[in-house]
């Protein structure tokens, strides 16, 4: 049986030492933060997913699954897999110096023929960083070197790990290739196996395009709507063509929030760059990203001149629907900006918690969407979530001053006409 030691216990972390201990492997999981680890030790993990915490009380009942502070908890250990969540500065550049510091105390209590494994999100070339230290500080070592990109969504972590479209493996011997293999044989995965330079890549690349795809999505919105089209139905058209796919990520809306995307653009800028290499298209990407914010407050002004003295309802404030987590929320971004603008901002979420909302932001929050919206001149989806589907468009308009819904995620158009028949002004994206 396989001893894995999981260094990093966020949502990356979590997810990964419980699915592996679900695998059938024996998994310690190790983190420096003492509170962190008793959570774990009453089956809570940092940040909730779908079956995580049963998986994590499975485990831990059976003797396969523990939580430490403790770093000599790795000297045992026939893999150790690195799975932090990388950190993202306002520039959007990963910060891999907490990586770089846990290989650095890992070093001395690795064992001779370990495998050592990263699933953090890595710019190019880290992986190399990585194998020098070890091979610098302690020469003798035997080891070998994985990387296996992450590909885990907030919200859908769990079924992401057991149940892989498809698995990633960066090696550059046949040796590591054949142990990761053996270490992910029980999910029946497609295995994309590349060189560790390829999977760093890989997964810029993934990323940048699944960008690349909202920023044409999001052209496409703006003639749209100066044409008189409608961008759902332009996604359509091209989802229909073979060529394109019925699963392309085209979502016209606000563009992508968070780190996660522009972390990959801006690693790809940066290698760019570095080698003297012109990236207009990625580049171009990033920047139709960063100004996309400002197009609630356009147009909001508009419907009214100024936003000065309105009051509106942010419906939703999480990173994406179906998580918990502030971080990087383009939410509280566009509530930031509307409230410097002048506007009244009154706030609802589901799952956001109620104590970092506040942390944030001096807006009042409410777990009641009609409460949220008493009063206000408009209301703004801010995420895609399908429990907007299911409000009272009614009631809505009952409890507004003015009645006016902007859908920001286009996540609602289906709903249009029953919005419109409760006497609600329906505005969305790329659509007239």
């Amino acid at each position: 049986m396989t001893k894995i030691g999981v260094i990093g216990l966020w949502h990356l972390g979590e997810v990964y030492s419980a699915g592996f201990a679900e695998l059938g492997h024996t998994v310690v999981g190790i983190s420096e933060d003492a509170g962190v680890i008793e959570n774990f030790d009453r089956n809570v993990p940092p940040l909730a997913e779908p079956r995580l915490a049963e998986l994590i009380a499975k485990h831990r009942a059976a003797g396969r699954l523990a939580y430490t502070t403790r770093w000599d908890s790795l000297s045992g250990c026939d893999v150790v897999w690195l799975a932090f969540d990388t950190p993202v500065d306002e520039r959007d550049d990963a910060d891999v110096s907490v990586i770089m510091g846990a290989v650095k105390k890992a070093i001395p209590r690795l064992q001779h023929g370990v495998l050592l494994g990263a699933s953090s999100q890595l710019p190019v070339g880290t992986s190399k960083r990585i194998c020098d230290m070890i091979r610098t500080t302690r020469p003798e070592l035997k080891f070998e070197y994985v990387y296996v990109p992450e590909n885990l969504r907030l919200g859908d972590a769990v079924r992401g790990f057991l149940e892989p479209e498809r698995l990633v493996i960066g090696a550059d011997t046949p040796e590591a290739l054949a142990r990761a293999r053996a270490l992910f044989a029980p999910l029946n995965a497609n295995i994309v196996s590349v060189s560790v330079p390829s999977a760093e890549l890989g997964k810029h690349a993934m990323n940048a395009f699944l960008a690349a795809c909202i920023s044409f999505a999001n052209d496409i919105a703006d003639v749209s709507e100066k044409v008189g089209g409608d961008v759902e139905d332009v996604m359509r058209v091209l989802k229909s063509d073979p060529r394109v796919g019925p699963k392309a990520y085209l979502f016209a809306g606000l563009g992508f929030s968070g780190g996660t995307l522009a972390r990959d653009l801006t690693a790809l800028i940066r290698t760019g760059e570095r080698e003297h290499i012109s990236l207009p298209v990625i580049q171009g990407v990033l920047e139709k990203n960063r100004t996309r914010n400002l197009l609630v407050k356009t147009r909001l002004e508009e419907q009214w001149g100024s936003v000065q003295g309105k009051v509106l309802a942010l419906f939703g404030l999480t990173y994406k629907g179906g998580t918990p987590t502030l971080r990087r929320s383009q939410a509280l971004e566009v509530e930031k900006m509307l409230r410097e603008a002048g506007a009244t901002l009154r706030l609802y979420d589901s799952l956001a918690s109620e104590e970092e909302v506040r942390a944030a932001t001096p807006s009042p929050f409410w777990r009641d969407p009609y409460v949220a919206a008493e009063g206000a001149d408009a209301a703004l989806v801010m995420t895609p979530s399908r429990e907007f589907k299911m409000l009272d468009f009614a009631k809505l308009k009952s409890v507004m001053r003015i009645p006016v819904l902007f859908d920001t995620q286009n996540v609602l158009c289906d709903k249009e006409k029953d919005i419109k028949a409760a006497g609600i002004t329906y505005l969305s994206i790329g659509r007239q």
